[in-house]
């Protein structure tokens, strides 16, 4: 009942005469009130950094073997549409907002490249397919207005592949990365249920080592398995509509 009075006395809507307990409210400082649990869907641009290093010693396996082991490998960079849902909690005291949130999105990040070290006959394709991120959320409301910060756990399905189109040789590999995740945003609620944002994410997927065989097409198992290190990365700028289903 207090924290209702408060809410009401701010807005204009009740009693300028309640006593000094009555006034003692979470969102001192701002009429709207930011917590209750949350869900929603977002949209946006997502910015791809993938590499592949061929570690298969002593110089590197079948597809880079002009070079040494580890010291050069393939690298990819695509911007892409990306989007997905999100869901959380959030709780508001006087003007500051404690929450956490997770969201999963999909994203159309894909490039193939044209080899460097056998341009004639080999391609390699590096992709994320989708990643989820956990977070904690700080951030200070302006009535209406939040604007927050947030990091925690970032996990994401990165692809790679690379080919030989003469001999019809492929390795590929598509592992779950583990890593962080980092961002801002800001969100304006439109009503007393739905708010519009926007979010910028930083997303590191960490590195990973995979060993695994050439694969003829005919299915059989070539002679000179590899081992590549992946690396992820995403930045992601995302348009956000949400809905609150309580205080």
């Amino acid at each position: 009942m207090k924290r209702l009075l408060a809410i009401i006395a701010l807005g204009g809507l009740g009693a300028t005469t309640a006593s000094a307990a009555d006034m003692t409210a979470p969102v001192t400082g701002s009429a709207y009130d930011w917590s209750g649990f949350y869900a929603g869907a977002h949209i946006g641009v997502a910015n791809g950094n993938i590499s592949a290093t061929d570690v298969t010693q002593p110089n590197g396996g079948f597809f880079t073997d002009l070079v040494p082991a580890g010291t050069e490998g393939f690298d990819f960079r695509d911007a892409n549409i990306a989007g997905g849902v999100h869901v959380g909690a959030q709780y508001q005291w006087q003007q500051f907002v404690l929450g956490g949130e997770a969201t999963w999105t999909a994203t159309g990040i894909r490039k193939e490249i044209v080899s460097p070290y056998f341009p004639d006959t080999d391609t390699e394709t590096g992709k994320i397919q989708h990643y989820a991120t956990v977070v904690g959320k700080i951030g200070y409301a302006f009535d209406r207005v939040l604007i927050y910060a947030k990091g925690g756990y970032a996990g994401g399905k990165v692809g790679f592949k690379a080919r030989d189109n003469d001999a019809l040789v492929t390795y590929e590999q598509n592992e779950w990365h583990n890593g962080y995740a980092l961002g801002l945003g800001i969100d304006y609620a439109l009503t007393d249920r739905l708010s519009l944002g926007v979010d910028y994410t930083h997303v590191d997927l960490g590195s990973k080592t995979s060993t695994g065989p050439n694969v003829f097409d005919d299915g059989s198992l070539g002679s000179n398995p590899e081992t590549y290190k992946t690396k992820a990365r995403v930045d992601a700028v995302m348009a956000r509509l949400s809905y609150k289903f309580g205080g």
